[in-house]
């Protein structure tokens, strides 16, 4: 008898573990709705038709593109939380709207969102049409990040974010002096100080604007080239479209060659690099010095030293007049080939170009590299454009699920994409997975969330620290995106995400967490990012490190006014070749205008402010991408 009430209690037991409800069961209805909430949100957040500027309430704004604003990064007390609120001036720019497209269609091809519209599509890549470099006189596919504005006395193209300019034309007319009188005597001295210096700095921001085209933007573009060739039976208006603006693919890998950062080449165009990237990228440099390889890594501008000197005058010129590394734009880079080639968008030879491979593999390397050493310990110099690390794991983690899917047809074209699959995967699923899972924060025993910096800064009366969580819906969407896209595989036949067999299960327990605090969260936080970012976001990322080469030039430029031309002195200020860590090392011992930050304590540990750019439709995106990747995620 005891034997038998025995066996009733394990088959009882047994029976209450089987139909416990799994996370797609218990959530899945919900996880639909939100899904569907999402997407109707980031549709009507596209722009329909083309709007005027109309002072002082209304932007320019330009059919099918997405908003994004920029805005500046105040934290302290109350006054600066107040202008941090307030303070946004909306800006069109390629990068977003090209983004928000390829979530959208990767959340319906390989998630469980709803197909959009091949109108919805179609507008946005019809509208960064304008983005191409027009100071080519061929067709090229050579991006850039903002509009550009021809300047008839110089008779070139210059980038022209035609809000920014309205902003300042506003501020210039505005009597300033007595806004920053009422702000004193409010008691916002801090905020009439700002006023002050953000009027002082006019020339200096208008003068940066003035930026050439990038291998971001262009790679990103590429990417969604290449999910509209997968999805051209769905898309067909919009991948012909794209195609019908692209006829050129050959301009980008052209280019690549021709402006890839090589500190081992005796070209002096290529071979100097931004003091700021030589810091954090040193130790990686040095290693390839002492394993005898070359070197040749995909950069940020399209544009070398030579050029700075005859397209600067002209108002087109990289910031600081030198070139970077910035890893999370070598991420789209890598993607952008690895995507272009899995597609058949591009000749599957590509990659028979030995050059290319270098940068290729050499670019590959470098993103294992900064995942497995974080950075350097210098995120801020690392991802010099992205504050976020989670966007950086997610945008390297792409690179790697299209190689494996790609593996799931049959061998990949060459065997450098089987390298970089296995050393991506590797730094992935260690590494990077033990970082996110490191830093979510319990929210319940059902839910867990991850923050980032914008709205943790900011302080009470007492100078306590005030948690607001203004990026906790993007980030919790960033990590989960991470966390699903590297141990996830898409299964054509099934049409689902398949879970690796070796996942730990405090991966799988991390993304429904987080999936739940989203479902249930969505609309409870600001949907606010820094999805990107000023390179000088306060005194850790001046360009003030060591440098070995120096030279100054006097030149004429056209200044942004359009209205003359004015003597300029040109500094080439960076880091030639290689050296050496013990002549680096005494080179730190010396002063470069201040004392080089060695370290880094966070966007929050300094008072400095600087500007950001923050998309809501971005968040959103993110987030109805990772829900609908979680809601269509199985084990086979």
């Amino acid at each position: 008898m005891a034997n038998l009430f025995r066996h009733l209690l394990i088959l009882v037991g047994l029976y209450v573990v089987s139909s416990k409800p799994t996370f797609s069961e218990k959530y899945g209805d919900l996880i639909h709705t939100r899904v569907g909430e999402l997407f109707r949100r980031v549709e009507a957040m596209q722009v329909k038709k083309d709007e005027p500027f109309i002072p002082p309430l209304l932007w320019e704004k330009h059919k099918g593109m997405y908003e994004s604003d920029i805005k500046f990064y105040f934290h302290g007390h109350l006054d600066l939380y107040l202008f941090r609120e307030a303070f946004k001036v909306y800006d069109d720019n390629m990068f977003n709207t090209a983004w928000i497209t390829q979530c959208l269609l990767e959340a319906y091809m390989y998630g469980n969102s709803p197909k959009p519209s091949d109108e919805q599509i179609f507008s946005s890549v019809k509208s960064i049409k304008e983005y191409h470099n027009k100071n080519l006189n061929y067709s090229n596919s050579l991006m850039t990040f903002w509009p550009q504005q021809y300047n008839e006395t110089t008779k070139t193209w210059v980038s022209y974010p035609v809000n920014l300019h309205n902003f300042f034309e506003l501020a210039g007319d505005f009597n300033a002096t007595f806004l920053e009188t009422i702000l004193k005597d409010l008691g916002f001295a801090d905020l009439a100080s700002i006023m002050e210096r953000l009027m002082k700095s006019r020339d200096g921001y208008l003068r940066a604007f003035l930026i050439p085209p990038d291998f971001d933007d262009t790679f990103v573009n590429v990417g969604l080239g290449s999910l509209l060739t997968e999805a051209a039976a769905d898309f067909p208006q919009s991948h012909q479209q794209w195609l019908s603006q692209n006829t050129n693919l050959t301009s980008v890998f052209d280019g690549l060659k021709k402006y890839a950062y090589r500190p081992l080449s005796k070209n002096d165009a290529v071979n100097t690099i931004d003091c700021r990237t030589y810091f954090y990228l040193r130790h990686f440099l040095e290693k390839q010095v002492d394993d005898k390889q070359d070197i040749a890594l995909v950069p940020t501008w399209i544009q070398d030293l030579n050029e700075v000197q005859t397209m600067g005058p002209k108002g087109v010129d990289m910031p600081f007049n030198i070139n970077n590394v910035d890893a999370t734009v070598a991420a789209n880079g890598v993607f952008g080939i690895t995507s272009s080639i899995l597609s058949g968008l591009v000749d599957p030879n590509l990659l028979h170009d030995q050059d290319l491979m270098q940068i290729y593999l050499n670019t590959s390397n470098l993103l294992a590299h900064m995942i497995n050493y974080n950075f350097s310990s210098r995120p801020d110099l690392a991802l010099l454009y992205y504050p976020s690390a989670f966007e950086f794991y997610w945008f390297v983690a792409r690179t790697y699920a299209e190689l494996q899917r790609s593996t799931k047809k049959g061998p990949l074209p060459y065997p450098v994409m089987d390298f970089v699959r296995d050393s991506l995967g590797e730094v992935l699923k260690g590494t990077m997975t033990e970082a996110v899972l490191n830093a979510s924060i319990p929210n319940g025993d059902s839910q867990v969330y991850f923050d980032d910096f914008v709205g943790d800064g900011d302080l009470d009366s007492n100078n306590k620290t005030i948690i607001r969580g203004e990026d906790r819906l993007f980030t919790t969407a960033m990590a989960i995106n991470a966390l699903i896209t590297t141990w996830t595989t898409f299964d054509k036949d099934s049409r689902h995400l398949v879970w690796e067999k070796d996942v730990p299960k405090e991966v799988r327990e991390t993304v429904e967490k987080a999936a739940n605090f989203l479902v249930h969260n969505m609309f409870s936080f600001k949907p606010w990012n820094a999805f990107f970012s000023g390179s000088v976001k306060g005194t850790t990322t001046f360009p003030l490190y060591p440098v070995n080469r120096v030279s100054i030039k006097v030149r004429k430029s056209a200044d942004y006014t359009n209205k003359g031309l004015t003597p300029e002195a040109v500094r080439i200020y960076g880091m030639q070749g290689v050296i050496p860590e013990s002549a680096y090392q005494e080179l730190l011992k010396e002063k470069w205008f201040i004392n080089a930050p060695l370290d880094f304590h966070g966007y929050n540990g300094y008072p400095d402010y600087w500007p950001f750019w923050c998309s809501e439709a971005y968040t959103y995106v993110t987030s109805m991408l990772a829900l609908a990747k979680v809601s269509n995620s199985v084990d086979l």
